[in-house]
């Protein structure tokens, strides 16, 4: 890993950690949320997963407001973290435990 990935991997970590503490105070079922990215094809390649405790909290939650909020809130922490997306959703998937 070259360092400005270790930089942008450190600054994509905050930012997730927040989202994810976030999320956690607001939406009930919500479990954890990690993220994979491949540098060399770096920010396209960035993917956040959200994990739910099962499939109804899940559905709940993608058909709430908080879903948006959720959404925006991660868009805009990756944006002051040096990360930008055109399009957040590509790079969200929901999943159940």
């Amino acid at each position: 890993m070259r360092k400005t990935d270790k930089k942008y991997d450190k600054a994509i970590r905050e930012a997730l950690t927040e989202v994810c503490e976030l999320t956690m105070e607001k939406v009930e079922g919500f479990e954890w949320l990690t993220h994979e990215v491949n540098y060399q094809r770096f920010p396209q390649s960035l993917t956040v997963r959200l994990m739910f405790k099962d499939r109804q909290t899940l559905a709940s939650f993608e058909q709430s407001d908080d879903y948006q909020r959720a959404l925006d809130d991660m868009q805009s922490r990756l944006a002051a973290a040096g990360v930008t997306l055109k399009n957040i959703t590509r790079h969200v998937q929901l999943g159940t435990l």
